[in-house]
């Protein structure tokens, strides 16, 4: 009995952690292509003299 409960314990720390890992991932992967993009389009822009 005791290991029928510890694997319904797993299974369901391994849905919840799954549930919070794909989220988290998105988030992630979002914020860092922003970043990258942010970063292209520094190095795109044109030298403008009078922005400084």
């Amino acid at each position: 009995m005791i290991q029928s409960g510890y694997r319904g314990f797993s299974l369901v720390l391994d849905l919840g952690l799954d549930r919070i890992l794909i989220p988290l991932a998105i988030v992630l992967g979002l914020a860092g292509g922003a970043m990258i993009g942010t970063e292209l389009t520094r190095f795109q822009a044109p030298e403008n003299q009078f922005m400084h």
